[in-house]
């Protein structure tokens, strides 16, 4: 089969999902569902293949694809260099679980989404379209870390962000108020919580690097006195951080 261009599968893909949101709220998101949609989006067969290899799973899956383009759209429309770091991150997953909403403001489709992540056959599924998600956020906010924090901020997210969509679900005040304060006060735990942990791990290193150097002290003390005296026989040097392997075998064998 003839690889589609990425710009036309993703076009594809959008209309497809476009045309299922609606009828995935009131049905859930099945293959009859997707069947549907291709039809309404007047998809061909072939191409139809190749957007969605697995059926359902797929549609949902490009269902979180087809929020995160749209989150990142309408956030390119403020203002973000006049934000804190933190308040785009709110923003951000702001208009990201609002992009979940169809057309008349239902959540239905949005419900459906996550009850089918939440079956265990779909676990890898789910885990792999929050993975997109947080990593979508932290890229649109203008995060470049390549450290290891790539992978801390992208995990704390992941969490704060499940539990605002699950807020968000059961929210019936105007404007969703109650989700977006308690969005708000777990960005502020976590913010708190860098610090204090950036403080511990300082301390942490410190420490480690403190014993690093008493124990490569009494090391290389130990080996200076198994080399001496009567009974004492040769040792050999493993080549790695200096540590005897004399211990294991001499170095006449």
């Amino acid at each position: 089969m003839k690889r589609a261009p990425l710009d036309r599968l993703e076009t594809a893909c959008d209309a497809v999902v476009a045309a299922a949101v609606t009828e995935a709220g009131e049905h859930g998101w099945t293959d009859a569902v997707l069947d549907h949609a291709i039809a309404a989006a007047g998809i061909d067969a072939p191409l139809a293949a190749r957007a969605f290899p697995r059926g359902a799973r797929s549609l949902v899956e490009e269902f979180h694809r087809w929020c995160d383009r749209r989150m990142v759209e309408d956030l390119a429309r403020h203002d973000l260099p006049e934000l804190r770091v933190g308040q785009r991150v709110a923003l951000a997953v702001r208009l990201r679980i609002e992009a979940m909403a169809d057309a008349n403001g239902s959540r239905r489709a949005a419900a459906r989404a996550v009850a089918f992540h939440a079956l265990p056959v779909n676990f890898g599924s789910g885990a792999r379209s929050l993975g997109r998600t947080t990593d979508a956020i932290w890229r649109a906010v203008g995060d470049q870390s390549l450290d290891f924090s790539w992978y801390t901020k992208r995990a704390s997210l992941g969490a704060i962000y499940a539990a605002t969509v699950l807020v968000w679900l059961s929210d019936e005040n105007d404007g969703s108020t109650e989700t977006w304060a308690f969005l708000g006060r777990r960005l502020k735990d976590i913010a708190t919580f860098g610090k204090t942990k950036a403080r511990a791990q300082a301390a942490v290193e410190s420490l480690a690097t403190n014993s690093f150097s008493v124990a490569r002290a009494v090391i290389r003390g130990a080996g200076a006195v198994a080399t001496q005296g009567p009974g004492a026989f040769p040792m050999r040097w493993t080549a790695w951080r200096g540590i005897r392997s004399g211990w294991l075998r001499s170095s006449d064998r």
